[in-house]
């Protein structure tokens, strides 16, 4: 059997990262380190080597961001494949002019300072920087594609044996 695909997830919602470690190991695909303070990502990350981060922008003591920022000036986060999981997608069944609406999580959107407000993992992913970006709530399959996506845009493209390579 191949070797399994090292996740590491950051993220301050330690229910999200049992959920998610629980389902991706189910797969067989990966192995999944969780880590619930966004301070001791480093020193997790020296010591697991993952293959992939997975990173939430929105926790207490170091943001999100600040990780990334850290990695990449580290310059272990250009080895690594980064993918940005963020609430922006977040929705709660709230009452606004007498009547129940599912809308965005305003009290949490209105304290996130520099994370951005963008949906599309394109833009998000290139915005902050990352290899992708997957929006909260996000399924086990979302999350799966966005994994393999960001793998397979760092692996060298392979050409057919029927096409020539100029060197």
């Amino acid at each position: 059997m191949a070797d399994k695909i090292k996740i590491m997830m950051i993220d301050d919602e330690k229910d999200l990262c049992d959920f998610v470690k629980l389902n991706l190991e189910e797969s067989g695909e990966f192995e999944v380190t969780t880590v619930n303070e966004s301070s001791k990502a480093l020193e997790i990350f020296e010591q697991v080597k993952p293959d992939v981060v997975l990173v939430d922008v929105v926790m207490p003591k170091v943001k999100g961001t600040e990780v990334i920022r850290q990695l990449k000036r580290s310059g272990k986060g250009t080895k690594v494949i980064i993918i940005v999981a963020s609430g922006l997608g977040e929705m709660v069944y709230q009452k606004k002019d007498n009547k129940w609406k599912w809308m965005p999580n305003t009290s949490v959107v209105r304290d996130r300072g520099d994370v951005i407000k963008e949906k599309d993992p394109e833009v998000a992913s290139e915005a902050y920087g990352v290899d992708n970006f997957v929006a909260k709530p996000f399924s086990t399959e979302l999350l799966v594609d966005a994994i393999k996506e960001a793998l397979d845009k760092k692996r060298p493209q392979e050409v057919p044996d029927n096409q020539s390579v100029e060197l």
